[in-house]
């Protein structure tokens, strides 16, 4: 989904702040895809650019409120010099993609430390910015030598006088203690009398046990997608949560369907974007992004998907621009698989 981006430089060479705002994911796990325009390698890498797409994992992701905050290091800052605009992909782990958008990259210095890792993988990790070392901590003055405590004095020795009559000492009964005995009584009476009363004439109501939080749609889909269905299973489960009302469910269950391969699933998921369709509730329109869906649904060989990017292209709108050239090649190839719609949308196209 489309989010807002933006760079800020930081005092050190070669570091800037990556602040993104309008995504609801969790910072643990989080991984950036960062693309230029020139060139035949297009992605960037740890260790320089490639022709495929990779996948940076940050040592730092952090969320500030409505902010989640990437750490960039000389990695990233050093070999983006130069660069005016970057095309940024935000992944999610179990998820997949969970927002993209274009940010402009600003001038900057640079440290001159970037190196080549040496690592092919997908997904790479970045440096750690250094940390300062913690300043030694103060050496403490010896103890001082506490002189010993001098022993305590003899006890006295005990008085001998002539024994006493044992009985002399016993205190008599008094009226206070017939009256302490009378209270006593009086509060095991009253006690005996409540258990009574709130057991057995007045009962307590029965405490009843809240019930446990609903679960969010992240937690839920994510729960599904543990399970690791297959895209036939992704695609039942997205069109339950659709048809029982839940869209951004079935959003998201299309798109970790799409991304697994499932044709169906992508041209479904082209849909949430498409300007030329009503707009689902949430869910902004974004042309580049249905065009993106549709066409490697297309490229399959899908009528449907040829025919609805076909339309797509020769209206254009939501940040794309229309190409009727482009429009009519895709019409036809529809078409010529006896696509109805397809044929007349050619009918319609300027000569």
């Amino acid at each position: 989904m489309p989010v807002r981006a933006t760079i800020a430089p930081l005092p050190e060479p070669g570091h800037a702040l990556l602040r993104v705002t309008e995504l609801d994911a969790a910072p643990e796990g989080l991984t950036i895809s960062i693309q230029r325009q020139q060139g035949p390698e297009t992605h960037l890498a740890d260790d320089g650019w490639r022709r495929t797409e990779t996948w940076l994992m940050p040592d730092e992701v952090t969320r500030r409120g409505e902010v989640l905050e990437f750490h960039l290091g000389p990695e990233i800052c050093d070999r983006l010099a130069g660069i005016a605009t970057i095309r940024l992909r935000v992944r999610e782990p179990d998820i997949g993609v969970v927002g993209t958008t274009v940010v402009a990259w600003p001038a900057m210095l640079t440290s001159g430390a970037a190196g080549a890792s040496g690592t092919y993988d997908d997904t790479v990790r970045l440096r750690r910015r250094q940390q300062p070392a913690p300043p030694p901590e103060p050496e403490l003055p010896p103890p001082l030598e506490i002189a010993p405590e001098p022993p305590p004095p003899p006890p006295p020795r005990p008085d001998l006088r002539a024994a006493r009559d044992p009985m002399a000492d016993i205190p008599k009964r008094s009226g206070a203690t017939r009256w302490m005995i009378a209270a006593v009584l009086v509060l095991l009476a009253v006690g005996v009398g409540y258990y009574y009363w709130t057991n057995h004439l007045h009962p307590p109501e029965p405490v009843v046990a809240a019930a446990p939080p609903a679960k969010s749609v992240r937690e839920t889909v994510a729960e599904f997608v543990a399970t690791k269905p297959a895209p036939d299973a992704m695609l039942a489960k997205a069109q339950e949560f659709a048809k029982a009302g839940d869209t951004a469910a079935a959003f998201l269950v299309y798109r970790h369907a799409a991304e697994q391969g499932s044709i169906a699933a992508q041209v479904e998921l082209a849909s949430f974007y498409d300007p030329t369709q009503p707009a689902k509730a949430g869910f902004p329109h974004d042309g580049t992004q249905a065009a993106d869906w549709y066409e490697r649904a297309a490229l399959t060989g899908l009528a449907e998907a040829q025919r609805k990017l076909g339309l797509l292209l020769a209206k254009g709108g939501a940040g794309l621009t229309a190409d009727v050239t482009k429009a009519r090649v895709w019409l036809q190839q529809a078409a010529a698989q006896n696509d109805a719609d397809a044929k007349k949308a050619l009918d319609g196209l300027p000569k």
